[in-house]
């Protein structure tokens, strides 16, 4: 027991008594913080070709298919993370995202990326969005589709899902494992399939 009290101490004295590690009188707690679990992406159509340079890209508000009084704003939050993902990539010389209405619809949508001279539009369709909060768990599906405007042609379609979900505690012999999920669950697993999309479609740039 002295032994075990004098570790907790030397290990307060030494700072390892911060993240992801809790010292205190009743023992050892360590922090596992909760990764994004992500499913095989699936392309279902690939570009033969892109052009080399002059991308122009739009994204719209994602369509939320579930039933729910604010899918709508969930469609709007969930196109503005992805977004900021894509942007991060540099996959285009431009990149504009337009939040002002909702999903529009397909023809709709054509004509408003050539109304704003974009070359290539992006849109998504989120077939499974469950927000679990702090501690349960928080899943998205959902199927992005890239179209080349001038054509009207689909050129790069693919679907994934992504969870982050929380556990209990589990205690070992000295130490007990806390798994630890982010302030912003929803941010962190729409980020995360955002990512994975871009490295996927960054095959077929130069950007």
């Amino acid at each position: 027991m002295k032994f075990f009290l004098l570790c907790l101490l030397m290990l307060a004295a030494g700072g390892c008594a911060t993240d992801p590690l809790d010292v205190n009188i009743y023992g050892l707690k360590y922090h596992d913080d909760a990764p994004v679990e992500l499913s095989p992406l699936v392309e279902a159509v690939t570009p033969e070709s892109m052009p080399g340079e002059g991308l122009r890209a739009l994204i719209l508000p994602f369509a939320v298919r579930q039933e729910g009084a604010v899918r709508k704003d969930v469609g709007r939050e969930l196109g503005d993370i992805f977004r900021q993902a894509w942007q991060e990539s540099r996959l285009f010389a431009a990149l504009e995202y337009d939040s002002a209405q909702p999903w529009p619809g397909l023809n709709q949508a054509l004509d408003l990326a050539r109304a704003k001279g974009a070359n290539i539009l992006i849109t998504g369709n989120v077939s499974q969005f469950f927000e679990g909060g702090g501690t349960g768990r928080t899943s998205i599906g959902a199927t992005v589709e890239v179209h080349w405007v001038p054509t009207s042609t689909l050129i790069w379609s693919a679907a994934q899902s992504a969870m982050m979900e929380g556990q209990p505690d589990k205690d070992y012999v000295v130490v007990r494992t806390a798994r630890r999920l982010p302030e912003h669950p929803t941010y962190a697993v729409m980020r995360g399939l955002a990512v994975s999309m871009a490295q996927a479609f960054a095959r077929f740039t130069q950007y």
